[in-house]
Parts: structure tokens; sequence; C-alpha cells
């Protein structure tokens, strides 16, 4: 008996709890991935830029920049905005603005950011940088 009114408070109280929650966000299904590598790096007083490029799909070939913030408390993740721009096979060039936060661990920084692209699509992005060897991997998910 104690079961099932246990069970049947957690049944009520679940639609309470979700609306609570708010909204949820879903990763898409869909993504494309680029490899590529770092260009080039400028160290600044709040952190640095950092230059990379590659292929990605859609976009051709692809520059993009991270305009890095550290956190105060935190020597190894903060803040980046950037741009990114593609110019693909037939010449047709998109741009796009970059909002994000990274993290290193040793020598690999994460990226994740949401990126604004002049086709009118939007991507969610996670960008792995290992500054050990100048790879660069990107996965864009279309929002």
């Amino acid at each position: 008996m104690k079961k099932l009114i246990i069970s049947l408070v957690l049944i009520a109280l679940t639609p309470i709890t979700a609306a609570l929650a708010g909204p949820s966000i879903t990763v898409p299904n869909e993504s494309f991935s680029l490899k590529g590598k770092m260009l080039n790096v400028e160290l600044t007083e709040s952190a640095g830029v950092v230059t990379v490029e590659g292929i990605a799909g859609r976009y051709g070939r692809v520059f993009l920049t991270y305009n890095m913030t550290m956190n105060p408390n935190s020597d190894s993740q903060g803040s980046f905005t950037g741009r990114g721009m593609g110019i693909n096979d037939e010449g047709v060039r998109q741009a796009g603005s970059r909002h994000g936060v990274w993290k290193r661990e040793g020598t690999v920084i994460t990226y994740h950011s949401l990126d604004d692209v002049s086709d009118g699509n939007q991507n969610l992005c996670k960008s792995v940088l290992n500054i050990s060897t100048g790879e660069f991997e990107m996965t864009f998910y279309p929002l």
C-alpha cells in the first residue's frame, strides 16, 4: 500500500516537475563535421585569438576565429566570440557570428558555440582543438 501511495504521488508531481524545469534543449539528429588545422594564435591581455580552417560540407573552405576571454576564476576555461566565413566550390560565400564557451584540459581545448549564419541557418557547434598538434575538428548541429 505504501508503494502504491508513493507511486501515485510521483505520477501526480511529474507534470509539475516538468513545467518547473522549463524548455529543454535537444541536440538535432542531423550533423556534419569538418577536420582542419590551426592557422594562427595571437596572445592578448584577456587570453587570445585562435584562427582555424578546414572544409565544411555545404560551406566549403571555412575560416573561424575564437576571440577568447579567460574566466577570472580559472585559467582553463572562459568564453569567446568570433566570426566564421566559408566559400564553397561555386564561389558562394557565407559568414556568421559565433558565441560560446571553452574549456582546456591539458593541450586540448573544447569549444561549444551557437552560430548564426548568413544563409539563415543556426548551428549548435562543438569544436576540439589540440594546441600541441594543431589538429582541429568541429561538428555542426543545424537547429
